[in-house]
């Protein structure tokens, strides 16, 4: 989740102050599962009234009922999955991570995805950076940018993406040939449950979870629109030195 805006407040003001922050984080965040699940839990719960209301339901009626319930009730798993990862503690120890191995890991969880297949992507990698992060962070930070992109060019077109050393820092800088992202969204696309996709098609967690790993990994991922069109997420990350 995105921290909240901080402002200048007095020393002994400032536990209350990061406090007052956890809680109003809290609270967007529970408010936001409420809304995200109410609607398939709607849904799955007029379709069992209905079922039940009537005597000798045809064999149609009764599989699109069940197909129904069956559809919004992986939703839901769906919901709760994501949830998990974006509240897991892990409790492996940090550890050195190759840029360009947790690459090539999420780059195969793409071919697998219902968008990945036919996306063109082409890799300037990295050789020997690394980056400090516990088992999978950084290819689900990877892997959810991937996703975000292919699903936005709707499973056709091209995903460019760079990784570099920069100082004491990884660059990680994935374009995509998509329509880009609204100006309206730009300051939303990290907010957790904000999608603009169809019910059903992505909870709006994926990038959020992205970024709450980057910064957990004391990075920063930066979106914005290319001028040639399609949209350009840029992850900044602690270049490990061993």
């Amino acid at each position: 989740m995105k921290p909240l805006p901080k402002t200048a407040v007095p020393p002994e003001v400032k536990a209350t102050d990061a406090q007052t922050q956890r809680l109003a984080a809290l609270g967007f965040m529970l408010a936001s599962v409420c809304h995200e699940i109410s609607n398939p839990l709607a849904a799955v719960h007029s379709m069992l009234q209905i079922l039940q209301s009537k005597r000798g339901v045809s064999p149609e009626t009764l599989d699109k009922g069940l197909a129904s319930i069956a559809s919004n009730i992986a939703r839901l798993l769906a919901i709760t999955r994501k949830l998990g990862d974006f509240s897991r503690v892990g409790a492996d120890a940090p550890a050195p991570v190759a840029v360009d191995a947790a690459m090539e890991a999420a780059l195969a969880l793409l071919r697998y995805s219902e968008q990945g297949p036919e996306v063109a992507v082409d890799y300037r990698g990295a050789p020997g950076a690394a980056v400090l992060a516990r088992a999978g962070q950084l290819e689900q930070v990877i892997f959810n940018i991937l996703l975000n992109a292919a699903q936005a060019m709707r499973g056709r077109g091209r995903i460019e993406v760079a990784a570099r050393a920069a100082g004491e820092s990884v660059v990680l800088s994935i374009r995509d040939t998509g329509p880009g992202i609204p100006a309206e969204h730009l300051g939303r696309v990290f907010d957790p449950f904000f999608t603009t996709k169809a019910p059903g098609e992505g909870t709006g967690l994926g990038l959020a979870i992205s970024y709450e790993i980057a910064h957990e990994l004391g990075g920063a991922i930066r979106a914005s629109n290319r001028e040639e069109g399609g949209a350009l997420f840029e992850t900044t990350l602690p270049l490990w030195r061993g």
